[in-house]
């Protein structure tokens, strides 16, 4: 009874702070004034329907940790092939996971501004994930998996928005590999969940690709901080 009254406390406290993320503070020469941010409401964690995917999802994302639902499932993880500064690959039996990212060029997109100070607040007519009031540096190219013989990619629709998005770094020159890029197969290998947790605070968050029987499922995407 007290883990469950501690799971709604928290489950409400998550709630909140999604909803205050929603909205973004900009300076202005008056003052400050309020950019309404409507990312991520349809697309959030609290939106999952599928009682599996959202104990799976849960069991490695930072959402799933505050709603104490982290390593509840039993999934199999991807392992780290190998990286570089633009791509990334994640291996697991036949299975290969492709990420790749590039340089984000402004030219190539349509930017809208708000108020006096351009105030970045969409790109290509869309809310975006990675950082607030500014330009991106770097923005999702790709994201290929290959399933033995079958071979499927992300569509553009599920990586458009995703930008800042982080990889791998040694912090030392011989010392142990970081990553915030990981995949996971679920037990009946039926599901294949990509994770990355990108960017940085304010702007850190978290996405998950979901593609069930080799075809794209959908994605949730949540503030991570």
């Amino acid at each position: 009874m007290v883990t469950n009254k501690i799971h709604v406390v928290l489950s409400m406290l998550v709630v909140i702070l999604a909803f205050t993320s929603y909205l973004m503070e900009a300076k202005s020469q008056e003052g400050h004034y309020v950019v309404p941010d409507y990312k991520g409401s349809a697309e959030s964690f609290f939106s999952l329907k599928d009682t599996i995917i959202r104990q799976e999802v849960g069991s490695f994302t930072f959402i799933g940790s505050l709603l104490g639902l982290t390593g509840k499932a039993s999934l199999r993880e991807f392992e780290l092939y190998g990286f570089s500064h633009q791509t990334l690959t994640l291996v697991l039996d036949e299975m290969r996971i492709f990420i790749s990212r590039g340089p984000f060029h402004p030219t190539l997109h349509r930017i809208s501004y708000f108020g006096p100070h351009n105030y970045v607040y969409l790109i290509d007519g869309r809310y975006y994930w990675g950082v607030d009031g500014r330009l991106p540096g770097q923005r999702m190219l790709s994201v290929h998996v290959s399933l033995s013989a079958e071979q499927m990619s992300l569509p553009h629709r599920a990586i458009r928005d995703i930008f800042e998005p982080n990889f791998c770094r040694r912090r030392l020159l011989f010392g142990r590999v970081e990553c915030q890029a990981r995949a996971f197969l679920s037990e009946d290998g039926e599901r294949i969940y990509i994770y990355m947790l990108n960017s940085r605070v304010p702007s850190l968050y978290e996405v998950t690709w979901i593609i069930r029987n080799g075809e794209y499922l959908g994605r949730v995407v949540d503030y991570a901080y």
